[in-house]
């Protein structure tokens, strides 16, 4: 098998129709919440997001995002081997939405759903376990999907709100001798453990008298604490490139050889990482679509396609304990 046979076929993203801009009322009490002033500077780049409506589904859009790279990759529901990614968040802690997704796309029976839950790397950690798995010929056809409905999980209260978005995006692996579009070509991740905690999802107690079973919880929702601000500006500006430049380094590329697509958290950060990279501005989605969290790098990759230049695409993705993903694809000429 040779290695160009290996790689990305098919690509997809769906979002929700309903729109909310800057101006929208949800934002007003934030707008006039003077301690959160610093946190909403961080955050910057949006002027519109899709967002699920009252009853729409995370699935509905994962589902239409998985569909459309499987018409694009020219594949049926019957030849996928395996589902991967992620829901975030799935209707329940266990067991994940892609349960659901596998379901209502008709998968084939053998086609396990496999959700990775190391949010915001899914997409880019999928990637690199689907073409290893496609290499070692565990399976022909592998589905990757990943969905957030994170408006539902943030305070809008708190200035991080302002960034969220609602989206999916998936990409379809295979085995194929035409029709290979992109290659995963090399991985580095960078890992801060010691700052775990920092940032979180969690409900909060609401109610307590000191019996296990009369405890009360908040639903669950995005945290960012005070250590999470300052590594925000730190671990995510800075140190999180360093990621991206080593495996420049190791495959010999420079910035130029590169369009950078990364984590659509703020245009701060995207900024950041091309200066440090050295490359043109990254390509992003983010003034129409905000922060899709985990769905963001899958939509823009997705959605901008042929806006891509360069021979090969830098994948630069965060995760919340603290971690950098940075995944190189090759484009197949």
């Amino acid at each position: 098998m040779v290695e160009n046979s290996i790689g990305i076929i098919g690509l997809g993203y769906q979002v929700p129709p309903l729109v909310r801009l800057n101006d929208d009322p949800i934002f007003d009490a934030l707008k006039s919440n003077s301690s959160q002033k610093e946190i909403l500077a961080l955050f910057q780049g949006f002027e519109r997001r899709h967002v699920l409506g009252p009853d729409e589904s995370l699935v509905s859009i994962m589902e239409a995002a998985a569909e459309k790279a499987m018409i694009d990759a020219g594949v049926a529901a019957a030849d996928i081997d395996l589902l991967m990614g992620c829901a975030s968040l799935s209707r329940y802690i266990v067991p994940s939405d892609l349960g659901e997704l596998h379901a209502r796309l008709g998968l084939p029976e053998r086609a396990m759903p496999l959700p990775l839950g190391n949010d915001f790397s899914n997409f880019t950690e999928s990637l690199v376990i689907a073409d290893a798995l496609l290499k070692v010929g565990r399976a022909r056809r592998i589905l990757v999907v990943a969905g957030g409905d994170w408006t539902r999980a943030v305070d809008y209260n708190q200035g991080a709100s302002v960034s969220a978005g609602d989206g999916a995006g998936a990409a379809v692996l295979g085995c194929a001798s035409a029709g290979v579009r992109w290659i995963v070509q090399d991985q580095q991740a960078l890992v801060r453990s010691d700052l775990y905690g920092a940032m979180f999802v969690s409900g909060d107690p609401i109610k307590t008298n000191g019996q296990p079973e009369n405890q009360e919880y908040s639903g669950p929702y995005f945290h960012m604490t005070q250590d999470g601000y300052n590594d925000f500006k730190s671990f995510g500006g800075r140190t999180a490139a360093i990621s991206a430049q080593q495996l420049l380094q190791r495959q010999g590329l420079s910035g130029g050889d590169i369009t950078l697509i990364g984590h659509q958290a703020s245009t701060l950060l995207l900024d950041a990482w091309a200066d440090v990279l050295k490359t043109r501005p990254a390509l992003s989605t983010i003034k129409d679509f905000g922060n899709m969290t985990v769905a963001s790098i899958a939509v823009t990759l997705a959605a901008r396609e042929e806006d891509i230049e360069t021979p090969y695409v830098m994948l630069l993705a965060l995760g919340l304990d603290l971690h950098a993903h940075a995944v190189l694809l090759r484009r197949v000429v």
